[in-house]
Order: C-alpha cells, then sequence, then structure tokens
C-alpha cells in the first residue's frame, strides 16, 4: 500500500463506516416494512392492495438517484428538510422497501395454498398461521433473494455521495481528484466493497446450510 493511501486511511476508514452504517440502517429498516407491504398486498383488503401496488411500481421503474434527489432536493419544497445522510438513507429504504416486497411477496406465493387450509383447519388465526405455519415454508426461498437484495444496497450506498454523504465511493473519487492516483484509491475501496459483500456471502451460505441441516432431521 502506497504512502499517499496510507496518509488518507483515516478519510477512507470514515467512509467505509458511512457505507456500512447506511447499508445496514436500510436493511434492518427496510425488512420489517418489506415484509409489510407484501402481506398486505398478497392477504390485505383492496382498499389497501391497489395502492401499494402503485406505490411499489412506480418506485421500482424510478432509479435510485432520481429517488434520492428526491428526498434531499424535492422535499425541502414542502418543508422538510433533511440531513444528507438521513435523506439518502430514506431513498435507499423507500427503493429498498419496493423490490424486497415483490421478493417477500414471490416466496409468500411458493407455499402451498394446502399450507393456509391445513392450518386453518386446526383452528388458528391468521397471524399465527402466518408466523407459525406460512412463514417459515417461506424462509427457505427467501434467504437467497435476500443476501443478494443485501448486497445490491451496499452497492447502492454509492450514489449517496450525490446528495453529500461521504460514503465510500465518494470519498475515493474525491481523493482520486486531488492526487490523481486513481489506481490506488480504487483498489482500496474496491477490497472495502468485496470484504462486506463477501462476509454477506458467508451468512448466506451459513444460513442454508442450517436449514439443510434442520430439513434432514
Amino acid at each position: 500500500m502506497s504512502e499517499i493511501v496510507l496518509a488518507h486511511m483515516p478519510e477512507i476508514w470514515r467512509a467505509a463506516v458511512a457505507t456500512l452504517f447506511l447499508s445496514a440502517a436500510t436493511v434492518i429498516l427496510s425488512t420489517p416494512l418489506a415484509l409489510l407491504v407484501a402481506v398486505l398486498r398478497e392477504f390485505g383488503p383492496r382498499v389497501l392492495r391497489v395502492p401499494l401496488a402503485v406505490f411499489v411500481n412506480l418506485t421500482r421503474a424510478a432509479p435510485v438517484l432520481v429517488i434520492l434527489y428526491f428526498s434531499y432536493y424535492g422535499l425541502p419544497r414542502f418543508g422538510f428538510y433533511l440531513a444528507p445522510i438521513v435523506a439518502a438513507l430514506l431513498g435507499l429504504v423507500l427503493s429498498t422497501v419496493a423490490f424486497m416486497s415483490e421478493d417477500f411477496r414471490g416466496a409468500l406465493q411458493a407455499v402451498p395454498r394446502g399450507q393456509w387450509q391445513a392450518a386453518q383447519a386446526l383452528g388458528l388465526r391468521f397471524h399465527h398461521q402466518f408466523l407459525l405455519v406460512i412463514l417459515p415454508q417461506a424462509v427457505p426461498s427467501i434467504i437467497p433473494l435476500y443476501i443478494s437484495r443485501a448486497i445490491m444496497i451496499v452497492k447502492a450506498t454509492s450514489v449517496a455521495s450525490l446528495v453529500a454523504v461521504n460514503e465510500l465511493s465518494g470519498t475515493a473519487y474525491a481523493l482520486i481528484a486531488q492526487t490523481y492516483r486513481a489506481l490506488e484509491f480504487l483498489t482500496v475501496a474496491a477490497v472495502f466493497y468485496l470484504a462486506i459483500n463477501a462476509v454477506l456471502a458467508g451468512v448466506q451460505y451459513w444460513a442454508e446450510g442450517r436449514l439443510a441441516r434442520r430439513s434432514r432431521r
């Protein structure tokens, strides 16, 4: 590692922490919201299904950068002024909820309808049917999609630099502009992204292995 990269490592570390924070916060906030949207679209009343379907399809059609720009530059027109990292997080969460809810909905639809009928025959309430019977059967098909979505979120945080968030990619480009050492700083940024996503891939491998062992019992 060159001396110039070592001299700027504190900035790179801070940027990596910002990337990790945005990624983790997006996943944590998006997961319950996406599951709620998926359940309401699949089993909720029509008065909720229609607007949620409109939200999901419009949000999936819009580039994440447009959503971030609206959060940062558009909301102030309506009196809502957000800090850059909050605006970036809001945009990432909105985009992620739209895509992740479709992942969850597909996994729920993959559970045979007979399982619902069997749970109803046992006299279980809807929330017990869902939590005890349907969701455990949907989890194995959700895991690969969920981890893939998390990896995409890590990469999507790179656009947060365009709304004044000093995340990993934006910091790397800023340092390149200062030092003209593109190869070194892009390599360091790539190593950080690879490390983060390798951990996520390891989590997927572990979770799938655990579920496979449990199913063989």
